[in-house]
């Protein structure tokens, strides 16, 4: 009514009333709001919408949206489903489904429309950090695919590129942290995914400043494909994936194991390649085979072996692909398109690097026929504060689950303590 009585009436005029169903977290809100057609341009609003920042479409309430996201970031998106429907139980997994998707392609677009002002445009990027040395380390990992029409490829691979300044001792047990570690992800092939990770670094770097980057790979042809969009860029073979191939030919920890290991630490690349050989001539069949491909794996990514005394520890990627990537997307039966994987794991990445997930739908500008409008505070803050502490204290005594043994489960950390913080949130 508020907005009704102080709209412009020469411009604005009433066309009806309609009814909207919102699903929050204090389950279904019916609100009737009416529906205005500006005289001027044909333009039609509804008034009320526009004040509150719904977005049309849109049955879930911005925080029971936060919610589900977080939860779909951590398990399947029929659990989380299940676990709000205690609480919501008009949220399906369709419905959280629809809502990654949202916001992953408006991650997606973000990123191409920064990649194409970068390498389409020549505009630099905003970076501030003045670093000489940066590392970055670059993976994938094959999740199943969900098969559709002719499709006959089982698997699709998810790309991830992890940049940081160094590692630190952090905590009484000295363990290493990346610093300022920012993460890029996605399905894009591997040109168009080093364009995007160049760009989103350079969000956080200054370029100019960067004299030599190291680059961690396994040595896959895409992931090397940063050597020529990397400044000071120097090939490094992860050493995870080294011993990984070592042991798939020569076992684990065998004599042979051993002593190409030493040549390896030794860079004698004459002595690697005499040792292989060697026991190329004692194998046979499978066997045989797979040491003769050892021997051009390691030909191959030589100058990713080969050391030097400005070259530090990488090998930090095996551990930020399971965190930001197969933790969530490899489990049992999970199956993904394309675009489904594309726009998780850009979610996923967003909440590596700390901002937040929700940031481009959630801070729209109000209307212009609505701005300034039903700005009336309802309670005090004095009277807010109130009640919020007289609900924190008769949560913390019908509640112990939020302070108990069990409180950093995902129930818990995504229902529960939201369902807490309802007296001074929007639903």
């Amino acid at each position: 009514r508020k907005l009704q009585e102080e709209r412009d009436k020469t411009r604005w005029a009433l066309i009806h009333r309609k009814p909207r169903t919102l699903v929050t977290t204090v389950g279904e809100i019916t609100i009737l709001r009416r529906y205005y057609r500006d005289k001027q341009t044909g333009e039609r609003r509804f008034l009320l919408d526009d004040a509150l920042g719904l977005e049309p479409h849109r049955r879930l309430s911005p925080q029971l949206r936060s919610q589900a996201i977080a939860l779909a970031m951590e398990m399947s998106y029929r659990r989380a489903a299940s676990l709000l429907q205690a609480w919501v139980p008009e949220v399906s997994a369709m419905a959280i489904w629809e809502e990654v998707q949202r916001l992953g392609e408006e991650e997606r677009a973000k990123a191409e429309r920064a990649r194409e002002e970068v390498f389409g445009q020549g505009i630099p990027t905003p970076g501030k950090r003045a670093v000489e040395t940066l590392h970055v380390e670059a993976d994938g990992v094959y999740v199943r695919r969900r098969r559709r029409g002719g499709e006959d490829k089982a698997h699709l691979e998810v790309k991830l590129a992890v940049a940081y300044e160094g590692k630190e001792a952090q905590g009484s047990n000295r363990r290493r942290a990346l610093v300022g570690r920012h993460v890029v992800a996605g399905t894009e092939e591997g040109e168009s995914f080093w364009e995007q990770a160049v760009t989103e670094f350079g969000r956080v770097w200054d370029w100019s400043s960067v004299r030599r980057c190291w680059l961690g790979t396994d040595g896959a042809a895409w992931a090397k494909q940063g050597m020529c969009m990397l400044p000071g860029a120097r090939h490094r073979l992860d050493p995870f994936h080294l011993r990984q191939a070592l042991v798939r030919a020569l076992g684990r920890e065998t004599k042979v194991y051993r002593k190409v290991w030493e040549a390896l630490s030794a860079e004698d690349g004459p002595r690697v390649e005499a040792l292989l050989t060697a026991a190329a001539k004692r194998s046979q069949g499978t066997k045989k085979k797979q040491i003769e491909q050892l021997k051009g794996y390691l030909k191959n990514h030589w100058d990713g072996i080969v050391s030097s005394d400005a070259a530090v520890s990488l090998g930090a990627i095996e551990g930020q692909v399971f965190h930001h990537v197969a933790r969530r997307m490899k489990r049992h039966g999970a199956r993904w398109s394309e675009r489904g994987a594309d726009a998780l794991v850009r979610l996923m990445a967003a909440r590596a690097n700390g901002e937040p997930v929700m940031k481009a739908s959630e801070k729209r500008e109000p209307h212009l026929a609505t701005r300034g409008m039903a700005q009336e505070a309802v309670v005090t803050d004095a009277e807010m504060t109130r009640k919020v502490e007289a609900a924190a204290s008769w949560l913390e005594a019908h509640m112990p689950a939020l302070a108990g043994p069990h409180a950093s489960r995902p129930w818990v950390k995504y229902v529960l303590r939201e369902l807490a913080r309802l007296p001074h949130t929007i639903a």
